[in-house]
């Protein structure tokens, strides 16, 4: 855990460059997982330069000396390049680093490689592509069960948190991709508000939805990441103008008065004996905590929203190629597409199905087709939020994860809950739209009855 490793640091029980060591010995222990893409070849030097600062008491930020990974498309300008496990973008050497890399070294973080994923974030193909599938580098692997599939797209981040090559990684999701892989690897993350975490220099799939986020084996670690990560950035318009936290760490342990929390069920959901099961203890620990729980019946758990994905995509990435021009021979989507063609083998084993029919729209995210379609999803989205307001809820919490938070932007928290019978089960927490620091504070103290119990 970050402070665990901030006090071995401190205390000179360790130093950064022994943490990278470390990582490095259990990621080459692990490598048929696939869980990285690369280990940058700044990460042991840093680690010294860190060292180093830390002697002369020069300490950069809460981060300092911290060992971690990021998602494969989010551009680092280490030298290596920034590809989506795309083969088509192997030539993207970043230009810039994005946004939140920028405050990840400004506090002290040490970038030890870049983790693998489904390509292009799992929006390229509708035939049958494996989650952490990429024409890059291949299959990631679970990392306790290779029989489960690990789900994606943010799967290296998740392996890579849940094998310890590192205690902490950085997601980015779009439609699940956060809590998804960390449902199924068994570890914790949290999918911010929209809007409080930078996407500039993240390889996109939609303006509207696109955030990044932390993955840790604890809610604790994932406050302390959103502290650096989640700030403005004049960059990145949808970042401005926010109610914001001061904190989303400080008050953690501070109890919250007892509330309210809504338990989700679905209509159409058949329910396992483990789910319900998971149900009956999220009540018991939401009890303990001195919190009420109302059950809530929701006829379904996800909209479709590839109609507005699919315009978006083309919109995105034509932007972020034009951005990033000349540091890739790709100059737009159309582009990829043909160098997929020319490299079939290699690249089209699923297929690009999706890249296909995102090209064939318009691509215009200011034409009255498109924001017709925005709205009512938006309206329909909307229901989260509307229910923790009629309610006076609090958070909302299921056993499984359901797809309206990331299309109306609410915030959202995976935390494990077993496996069982070879299934991982985890608690999925939603929470009100900028109100992200009560439901970290919610989750923290939820995982502390957790490991009460073992």
């Amino acid at each position: 855990m970050i402070k665990e490793m901030i006090h071995l640091l401190e205390t000179g029980q360790t130093n950064s460059v022994e943490l990278v060591k470390k990582s490095i010995s259990i990621h080459e222990k692990w490598i048929h997982k696939n869980a990285l893409a690369n280990i940058s070849p700044q990460a042991l030097y840093l680690a010294a330069q860190r060292d180093e600062e830390r002697k002369n008491k020069m300490i950069r930020g809460p981060l300092h000396g911290i060992p971690l990974v990021i998602k494969d498309n989010i551009l680092y300008r280490d030298g290596t390049p920034t590809t989506a496990s795309a083969y088509s973008l192997h030539d993207l050497i970043p230009p810039f680093d994005a946004t939140i890399i920028t405050k990840l070294i400004d506090a002290g973080a040490i970038i030890l490689g870049k983790a693998n994923l489904s390509e292009f974030a799992y929006f390229m193909s509708y035939d049958n592509m494996p989650s952490g599938y990429g024409s890059m580098h291949g299959q990631v692997k679970h990392p306790f069960d290779e029989s489960v599939d690990p789900f994606g797209s943010s799967t290296g981040s998740a392996v890579a948190v849940k094998l310890g090559i590192t205690n902490v990684a950085i997601g980015t999701e779009t439609n699940g991709s956060l809590m998804a892989p960390a449902y199924q690897c068994q570890i914790v993350s949290f999918k911010p508000t929209f809007g409080y975490v930078s996407k500039k220099g993240i390889i996109p799939i939609s303006p509207t939805q696109d955030t990044a986020g932390p993955m840790a084996l604890t809610v604790e670690d994932c406050a302390l990441l959103m502290d650096v990560m989640a700030t403005p950035d004049s960059l990145d318009p949808s970042t401005l103008h926010l109610k914001r936290p001061q904190s989303y760490s400080k008050r953690l342990d501070e109890p919250l008065e007892h509330q309210t929390i809504g338990l989700i069920y679905v209509k159409d959901h058949p329910y396992q004996a483990s789910e319900l099961e998971v149900i009956t203890n999220i009540k018991k620990r939401l009890n303990k905590l001195g919190h009420q729980t109302k059950d809530l019946l929701i006829e379904k758990g996800h909209l479709n929203n590839d109609p507005t994905l699919l315009i978006e995509f083309k919109y995105a990435m034509n932007t972020f190629l034009n951005e990033v021009h000349g540091s890739t021979k790709m100059s737009s989507l159309k582009d990829i597409i043909t160098f997929n063609q020319q490299h079939e083998k290699r690249c089209l084993v699923y297929g690009q199905s999706i890249l296909i029919k995102s090209e064939e729209t318009h691509g215009d995210v200011k034409q009255s087709d498109y924001l017709h379609m925005r709205e009512e999803l938006l309206e329909q989205a909307k229901l989260f939020e509307d229910l923790m307001i009629k309610h006076q809820l609090i958070a909302l919490v299921a056993p499984i994860w359901m797809g309206f938070a990331p299309i109306y932007g609410n915030p959202s928290l995976c935390i494990p809950e077993g496996v069982y019978n070879k299934e991982p089960k985890a608690s999925v927490f939603v929470g009100k739209e900028y109100d992200d620091e009560t439901l970290l504070r919610l989750g923290h103290q939820y995982q502390g009855i957790m490991n009460q119990e073992k």
